[in-house]
Parts: C-alpha cells; sequence; structure tokens
C-alpha cells in the first residue's frame, strides 16, 4: 500500500511572509501545534515550521551554528523568563523561522518505507509531495498503524 492511499489531503499550509502573529491565531485551536507547511503560491513544498521552531523564537541571540555542534544545543530555554516584545509578533515572519532542511516522502513510497523513515528521524508525521516537489498530503504514524490494525481485522 502507498502513502498516498491513506494520507491526508486536507492540510493547512502558510506562505514564508505570514506573520508569527497570524501563524499562532492559525492554530489557536489545536492542542498541539502541527508540523506546518511553508509552500510557495504554486504549492511547491519549500519548509516547515514545527514546535521547536516556536521555542526558538525565545532565544533569538541563540547561534545558527552552535545547534549543529552535539551537546552544546542542550540547554533548555526558561520561555517564562524570556522578555519579548509585543511587536515580535508583527517583526517575524515565517520565513525568520521555518526549517528548509527537512525529511518528506513522495506519495508513492510504501506505508513499510515511511514508517522506518519516521522511526529513523523519530518523528512522527511527515509531509507528502508529488515527484515535483508539489505538497499534496501529510501522512502520520496514527494513520499507519490505524491501516495496520484494520488490515488485520482489529477494526
Amino acid at each position: 500500500m502507498q502513502v498516498k492511499e491513506i494520507m491526508s489531503k486536507e492540510v493547512i499550509t502558510v506562505t514564508r511572509s505570514v506573520k508569527l502573529r497570524e501563524l499562532l491565531e492559525l492554530f489557536n485551536k489545536f492542542h498541539l501545534f502541527p508540523l506546518v507547511p511553508v509552500v510557495e503560491e504554486d504549492n511547491r513544498l519549500v519548509g516547515i515550521v514545527s514546535f521547536s521552531n516556536l521555542i526558538d523564537v525565545f532565544s533569538p541571540y541563540h547561534q545558527e551554528i552552535l545547534k549543529t555542534v552535539p551537546f552544546l544545543d542542550d540547554r533548555e530555554e526558561d520561555i517564562f523568563n524570556v522578555e519579548l516584545t509585543r511587536d515580535i509578533g508583527d517583526l517575524l515572519i515565517v520565513d525568520d523561522i521555518m526549517e528548509t532542511k527537512f525529511v518528506s516522502l513522495q506519495e508513492d513510497a510504501s506505508l513499510e518505507e515511511a514508517f522506518k523513515l519516521m522511526k529513523l528521524h523519530l518523528k512522527e508525521e511527515f509531509l507528502v509531495t508529488d515527484k515535483t516537489g508539489i505538497l499534496v498530503g501529510k501522512i502520520g504514524i496514527f494513520d499507519i498503524i490505524r491501516r495496520v490494525f484494520q488490515e488485520k481485522g482489529v477494526i
């Protein structure tokens, strides 16, 4: 079975120019901040915004290079004691905080490949693209596990 057969095709996306305030409002009714795809006008996937990118907002002076050195980036931010200006919601845009290096799946990947990739990268969801890089959906580990339960007749 292929990823495209069970993936969610309705995915909320943002563009690079969306302000932090707008991003937070867009997902204010979610219990968990999802993996948010960043797309160009033609729906080409160019980045992602995750929960950790939001945490990074609280450490604006943290050098990006330190994130690549093991153990130097192990400190936790005390988000309750960091001063942020109210303007930061309008000053920061998605392009400032998004990741451009990320793993995605192609829609014709098998569920077994998707599951192995999730385990390898310790991720619970991936964005799905077609062969040209256009975002076509999203698949989560629960989608895969639920499908396996269905195939085994449990549900």
